[in-house]
């Protein structure tokens, strides 16, 4: 898994978060205490989101994968009220600490925390914790969305769900998925990538994230890509690429989009360094392409994913010179 350096914006807040909690696990909180943590928190949708990382690292790495962390819900002001009544009521019944064992809990409470935190960022990247779904290698996943629109995600892959009163936006973060869209006049629903978004109402397409581009398979309905100010329609069918702004449109079949929904992989003149990328998701173990003068060469195929051994075999064919080297079961170098 590649993992992006979290933004400074964000880790400073991580830090001010975790001294926040350190003090709340001193033993020696008070009223004013409790209110300025509410205010902190308060102040900004980022600190609250801040609190709730502190929070998950605490307590473990567990509520990472989307499960509710107790007391981690956004705070109201009747609740914050609630937090320092119940702070002060606490203060009043909790035994005073000798000041070196307090400043010791607090030091190894942020230190604690802190060690947690760089744990999390390196291992646990932020896009699991922006996700809602995730999948990991040869998994996949189907889910149903609060419309009632159906998500199937495929192998290494995370979305997170943005809906509200004005739009339906579902946000892949990584990997593939395909969606099949409840009809909602009112609300259209965007699927978005960082290369641009499709725009939907009712209809069934696919979209894959991949470092170079993103590219859509409308199966059926019409969708509109957009992209870098552009804007640009797509009927039943059609495939379109979209990089750097823009947008490529090209004839598809139905017949052959989004196959690994039925358990196949297919390669139609993609580069080797694609190729191998893809099979990793689904193939345990890693297969490394260590000559980089093969990777644009382009292959094709079609192709099981119960037998992607297969496939790695296949590239020998696909690409004449190339060498395979199998290690291990689980490490194959292409060379």
């Amino acid at each position: 898994m590649t993992t992006a350096p979290m933004p400074d914006d964000d880790l400073r807040l991580l830090e001010q978060a975790c001294a926040w909690l350190a003090k709340m696990q001193s033993g020696e909180v008070s009223a004013a205490d409790s209110q300025s943590l509410a205010d902190w928190r308060a102040a900004a949708p980022a600190h609250e989101r801040a609190w709730q990382r502190a929070q998950a690292v605490w307590q473990g790495l567990e509520p990472l994968r989307g499960r509710q962390i107790p007391g981690a819900e956004p705070l109201s002001q009747e609740r914050g009220r609630q937090a320092v009544a119940e702070a002060g009521s606490g203060l009043r019944q909790m035994p005073r600490a000798p000041n070196r064992h307090r400043r010791q809990r607090y030091t190894l409470g942020l230190a604690a925390c802190a060690l947690l935190a760089l744990t999390v960022v390196t291992f646990y990247p932020p896009l699991l914790w922006q996700a809602d779904y995730v999948t990991g290698k040869g998994e996949q996943r189907r889910v149903v969305l609060a419309d009632g629109s159906r998500a199937i995600l495929n192998a290494d892959s995370a979305l997170a769900i943005r809906f509200d009163k004005l739009q339906r936006r579902v946000e892949l973060l990584r990997g593939e998925a395909f969606f099949e869209v409840a009809k909602d006049g009112q609300r259209p629903f965007l699927a978005a990538t960082d290369a641009g978004e499709v725009r939907a109402v009712g209809t069934a397409f696919g979209v894959r994230r991949s470092a170079a581009q993103t590219q859509v398979e409308l199966v059926e309905g019409r969708v509109e890509i957009r992209a870098g100010g552009l804007v640009n329609p797509l009927a039943a069918g059609q495939t379109a690429a979209i990089a750097a702004g823009r947008i490529s449109v090209a004839p598809g079949r139905a017949e052959n989009m989004a196959v690994w929904r039925d358990g196949y992989l297919q390669f139609d003149g993609v580069p080797l360094a694609e190729a191998v990328e893809r099979i990793n998701s689904y193939r345990p173990g890693k297969v490394l392409l260590l000559n980089s003068a093969w990777a644009d060469k382009r292959i094709s195929g079609l192709f099981r994913l119960d037998a992607l051994d297969q496939a790695v075999a296949g590239l020998g064919s696909a690409v004449p010179g190339l060498r395979i080297v199998q290690l291990t079961r689980y490490l194959v170098v292409l060379r």
